[in-house]
């Protein structure tokens, strides 16, 4: 079975930021709803790891807005398991499921539709729609509608009947189609873009779709009230599996060597001296991780005795040190930093960095600081001798 994803995630969220409470609104709000953290990082990318882990998807497109690029830039590479490709989106969610079906493979015979904004699906429910196309041109996942069900008039609100829920049922998704009778289903609808979901379209050309009934909670995040409920329930139980990493490291700074500060270059006359690259920053981030998640320091990880780890970038060493926190377990969800450094000044740099290193950690640059700092002209920082760094990274288990 071959199957190509799709995530339409290109909505304006304009819903959700008229939920926000007037002092959350104060702040200008996130490009999207879905930037917007669940147990520790972004919405989109918590549903995106969901699927990582289903066999079966050889291709996923996510379809996002231009505003969303910058912020995706920080953490897209994160994605493990999925090969991904990110496109304009349309202005329905119809149109920019519509922009991603173009791009799909002809070798893919279903597609699989879901909301970026669903991030609690889990996996087996996705493997039991999966299961369940034989035979079909399209399964959703739904949930059977439990609370009673009034048809009403809507001019004064009266009560014409109360419905039959016995044959109700709750669309959600993910929802898999057949690629060619989607593809039919578009081009003969006229109206396709108002489509609201893919079994809707499907229905309109007379297809055959089936439902797959479960009771797990799969909530489109459509209100700040959804997103505070989603919080509540994935951090449940997690009060203990938080931990905190501290990370100190000085670099003596010395002519003939390039400045290299948070995986980017530092115009200055003078480098840190190192068996690496001298990235001190970098260094004091892999220190904090690795005291986080109890594995030694750096110089464990990488002896300045080994010439096979002479001049090695330090972007290498984090990545190493991030993945051992993966295997364990553990991802980060926020660094602070201090950069003290009297000589080349940083203001003009500090930008570059915090986006360096949010795509080091891949992380939003939100959850990224980084503050420079001088010594007044006092010790080796203030003579110009040194370059000193401290992190503190914060870390969660992560357990699905």
């Amino acid at each position: 079975m071959r199957v190509s994803l799709i995530i339409p995630a290109a909505g304006l969220s304009s819903r959700f930021y008229q939920s926000l409470s007037p002092s959350d609104k104060k702040v200008p709000p996130c490009s999207s709803k879905l930037f917007y953290e669940l147990n520790g990082e972004p919405v989109l990318l918590r549903t995106l790891r969901t699927f990582g882990k289903i066999p079966g998807i050889h291709e996923t497109i996510v379809a996002v807005s231009p505003e969303m690029r910058p912020e995706i830039k920080g953490w897209a590479r994160s994605v493990q398991g999925l090969k991904v490709r990110w496109i304009l989106g349309g202005k329905t969610r119809a149109e920019s499921v519509w922009n991603a079906l173009k791009k799909t493979s002809p070798r893919s015979e279903w597609i699989m539709v879901h909301d970026g904004a669903r991030p609690l699906v889990t996996p087996h429910a996705i493997r039991q729609v999966l299961k369940a196309g034989k035979g079909w041109e399209g399964v959703i996942l739904a949930r059977k509608v439990v609370p009673t069900i009034k048809k009403v008039l809507t001019e004064d609100g009266r009560i014409l009947e109360t419905v039959d829920r016995g044959t109700l049922y709750e669309a959600e998704t993910p929802q898999l189609v057949r690629r060619e009778t989607i593809l039919k289903a578009y081009k003969q609808n006229p109206k396709a873009f108002e489509a609201t979901d893919e079994a809707g379209l499907l229905e309109a050309i007379g297809a055959r779709v089936r439902v797959v009934s479960h009771g797990d909670w799969n909530p489109k995040l459509t209100t700040q009230t959804d997103l505070m409920l989603a919080k509540a329930m994935t951090e449940k139980n997690h009060s203990q599996e938080v931990r905190v990493g501290i990370g100190f490291d000085t670099h003596r700074l010395v002519k003939g060597r390039k400045f290299y500060l948070g995986g980017i270059v530092i115009p200055s006359p003078k480098g840190a001296l190192g068996h690496s690259d001298g990235d001190a920053l970098l260094h004091a981030l892999a220190d904090a991780i690795l005291g986080a998640i109890g594995a030694g320091d750096i110089g464990e990880w990488f002896s300045d005795r080994d010439p096979k780890f002479k001049n090695i970038r330090s972007t290498k060493i984090l990545g190493v040190v991030l993945a051992e926190a993966k295997r364990r377990g553990w991802r980060p969800f926020h660094a602070d930093t201090n950069i003290i450094l009297e000589s080349p000044k940083l203001y003009a740099h500090k930008s570059r960095i915090r986006k360096s290193v949010a795509k080091c950690l891949g992380l939003p640059e939100q959850d990224v600081s980084i503050k420079a700092r001088t010594r007044e002209g006092l010790g080796p920082e203030g003579e110009g001798l040194a370059v000193t760094c401290e992190a503190v990274i914060s870390m969660r288990k992560v357990t699905s």
